[in-house]
């Protein structure tokens, strides 16, 4: 018995591995084509970029194991099947349990290390992702803004600084050219006479203020037009690529960027200040629901895999892409859920989870008993004697 526990381990590995391969590319493919133009238009390093690559990973892998680890035993099994290795096994008179058991001690080994890196590795990460990029963002700020020079480095503006004190690093005769969130708007040009950039270290931010100008934007219905609004100071967020900018800024550190001690003791804060923590109960929550998303889909995949009829191979790898991506299409709308209020933020990031885990044991009970449960084995016909 334990040298086919140990045949199924080793099968599970080669195609769990694959899994993560596979998906962390997939996820992280857009975001190489992001951070590659980086190199290629703003002239940041190699080695920055590369940091930036590493720093992006573990938040993937937060969620492409429980979706290789899902991949991996519904392949495994639904070819011990299509071999027949199953019926053998069942002629031979041997359970299908202790394989079911190498399973379930996989899938909770999977749930507490995940659950460790989620609160551990994850956090770190995201944070050192933000400061690095803030970073990036404060050292070619001020090394493509200068005296004389169009500088069009930051998306949605175009610069021109007339003179730039090297000391203060102050700007005189300001012109920005702003372009609007849509094709269609205006472009907001704006002039001041005195400009200078701050660098806000705790939110990680860097920002252009402005002084003593005025803005005019063109009407939509007649261009020749001019709508002109005069200021003494205003703002302007820079940033090289919004694509990479997270919503989680606005804090120092964001519930991601926290561990679950840290969430908790800022949800002690908010409940004496009397502040909303549905956010942060969520993210909490999030931090071992995902994980146990490896064990979840482990009591699904194997009866799934089982069950699967002999004639589809491919039966398997159809069924797991539709069960991965309805469970993160519910993950995603219980977070949003969940935040809002709208639903308690335990059931917002567990029904996915509870609902999985329901249908699996479902189906373990069914391959164990060889009949659906609840249902009455039916009866051969009888035949009649003449």
């Amino acid at each position: 018995m334990r040298t086919l526990q140990r045949y199924v381990s080793r099968e599970l590995l080669f195609p769990f591995l694959m899994g993560i391969t596979i998906f962390t590319f997939i996820l992280i493919m857009d975001k190489i084509f992001t951070l590659s133009d980086l190199i290629v238009k703003y002239g940041v390093s190699v080695w920055a970029v590369f940091k930036l690559l590493i720093f992006i990973l573990p938040a993937t892998f937060a969620i492409t194991v429980p979706m290789a680890c899902l991949v991996a035993v519904m392949v495994v099994f639904s070819r011990l099947k299509y071999d027949n290795e199953i019926t053998a096994l069942k002629a031979s008179g041997i359970s299908p349990l202790p394989l079911l058991m190498v399973l379930l001690i996989w899938g909770t080994l999977l749930t507490g290390a995940m659950a460790l890196f989620n609160n551990t590795v994850l956090p770190h990460s995201n944070y050192a992702y933000r400061a690095l990029y803030y970073d990036i963002i404060r050292q070619r700020a001020s090394i493509v803004i200068r005296e004389h020079v169009f500088a069009e480095d930051f998306d949605g503006y175009v610069f021109r600084v007339g003179d730039k004190n090297p000391i203060t690093g102050e700007l005189d005769d300001v012109v920005v050219f702003a372009r609007g969130q849509q094709e269609t708007d205006p472009v907001r040009t704006i002039f001041a006479r005195r400009g200078q950039l701050i660098t806000d270290h705790e939110n990680r931010r860097v920002m252009l203020r402005l002084e003593d100008g005025f803005m005019q934007v063109a009407q939509k219905d007649d261009p020749t037009l001019f709508s002109r609004v005069d200021f003494d100071n205003t703002f302007l967020d820079l940033d090289i690529n919004r694509e990479l900018v997270q919503k989680n800024h606005k804090v120092k550190r964001g519930a991601r960027e926290m561990s679950m001690g840290e969430i908790g003791r800022q949800i002690a804060r908010n409940r004496v200040e009397n502040k909303n923590s549905n956010l942060l109960r969520v993210e909490f929550h999030k931090k071992i629901s995902i994980p146990f998303a490896c064990l979840a889909f482990v009591l699904i995949g194997a009866p799934v895999g089982i069950l699967a009829p002999r004639s589809g191979r491919y039966f398997s790898y159809f069924v797991a892409i539709i069960l991965i991506f309805l469970y993160y299409i519910f993950i995603s709308l219980g977070e949003t859920f969940g935040a809002d209020g709208r639903l308690h933020p335990f059931l917002s990031m567990w029904l996915p989870n509870l609902l999985l885990t329901a249908a699996g044991l479902y189906g373990l009970a069914w391959v164990l008993r060889e009949r659906p449960p609840f249902f009455p084995r039916r009866k051969p016909p009888t035949r009649r004697t003449s």
